[in-house]
């Protein structure tokens, strides 16, 4: 049965994983509209139009955070999508503002804000698609006064450019609708398991049975559509030793924030952090080339060294991981489970090279198995 508030939760860590890159975008945006309006307009309208514009960039971001901020006690509820649709149709016409200035501005300035309005339009795609909705609210925002500026004015652009516009709108939010499909079918293979049987009672993660599960599905994705997919297997660096050094209630403990520091070291909410047995975690990551795999890996890496859970027993003194990883695009004669061992090869080789790093697989390096 598929939780609909956990859905809620992964959806808006999606929306808004990236909040201040996503904020210093819309300034740049801001800024570039502002430069070629700076010569055409009175400072005063200048003026107001770039305050208005910077704040809706900024009224959006602060949504982010106080939304971002609710995840941790487990607060978002599916109602509060409002803020969130209010917030962006704000941003959007903050910068879609700039159109009701075309009566002062020349023909070139008006065909370059024309042209800029599409393009922020665009560029919000990707994140704002998580949710449909507030993707149509920043669209809206962009789009109504440029539609009403070109009604009323008789010069270029005018009525004649509003086909246009509404192809272009229509197309982008169809493209909108349809990442989010993609979005939607990651996240319900991932959460729609709510059982017992799906998530590992220790350390709330996936567990071995919704790992398989979701690598066939997630295989077969990146065989039909031809993406990149990465796998990374980890362990707890000497754990029989801190288990028989400490007990197991220590050990469990360890686990526990072991696995709490990887799942919040992965953003994307179609990613997938399970615990595959014992002190090993495997993490599946759609969609994601070599270098950025590699990238994550290298921050839960960081981020369970830092918990400094103490381990006499290790050689470095706390709790540590060694990790290894694989990178492919899907091919006809390979397996789902080639992930896993090829990850597993690169992990052996960490092992060998002194524990708590990240290799990744490489065949030239890798031996021929005994026959």
């Amino acid at each position: 049965m598929i939780d609909p508030h956990r859905l809620s939760t992964q959806l808006i860590r999606h929306l808004y994983r990236h909040s201040t890159r996503d904020l210093a975008v819309h300034c740049l945006h801001t800024s570039l509209i502002a430069a070629y309006l700076w010569f055409e307009l009175p400072l005063s309208i200048w003026g107001a139009w770039f305050a208005i514009a910077l704040l809706g960039g900024f009224w959006h971001w602060y949504r982010s955070i106080r939304a971002l901020s609710h995840i941790p006690d487990d607060s978002i509820k599916g109602d509060t999508i409002i803020p969130d649709i209010v917030a962006a149709g704000i941003a959007g016409l903050s910068l879609g503002a700039a159109a009701l200035l075309f009566p002062l501005l020349s023909i070139h300035t008006r065909l370059f804000v024309f042209m800029m309005l599409g393009a922020v339009a665009a560029a919000a795609l990707p994140r704002l698609s998580t949710l449909p909705s507030v993707y149509a609210a920043f669209l809206l925002g962009i789009m109504l006064p440029l539609i009403s500026i070109l009604v009323v004015m008789d010069n270029e652009p005018n009525l004649s450019s509003i086909p246009a516009v509404l192809i272009l709108g229509g197309s982008l939010f169809y493209s909108a609708y349809r990442l989010h499909s993609d979005l939607m079918d990651g996240l319900l293979s991932r959460f729609g398991l709510e059982n017992e049987a799906g998530q590992d009672k220790l350390t709330g993660l996936a567990n071995r049975r919704r790992f398989d599960f979701v690598l066939q599905q997630e295989w077969a994705h990146a065989l039909r559509y031809g993406t990149p997919i990465s796998l990374i297997i980890m362990d707890i660096d000497f754990f029989k030793k801190y288990n028989d050094h400490y007990g197991h209630q220590e050990g469990d403990d360890c686990l526990e924030q072991v696995a709490g520091a990887l799942a919040e070291s992965v953003k994307r909410a179609i990613d997938l952090v399970a615990r595959y047995g014992g002190e090993e975690f495997v993490v599946l990551l759609s969609k994601t080339a070599r270098d950025d795999a590699y990238a994550i890996g290298e921050r839960m890496r960081q981020a369970v060294e830092d918990l400094e859970i103490a381990h006499e027993q290790s050689t470095l003194g706390h709790v540590t991981i060694s990790l290894g990883g694989f990178t492919t695009f899907a091919r006809e004669d390979m397996k789902a489970e080639d992930l896993v061992k090829l990850a597993d090869k690169a992990l052996y080789r960490s092992k060998e090279n002194g524990r708590n790093r990240v290799s990744w697989y490489d065949p030239n390096l890798d031996e021929p198995e005994n026959t």
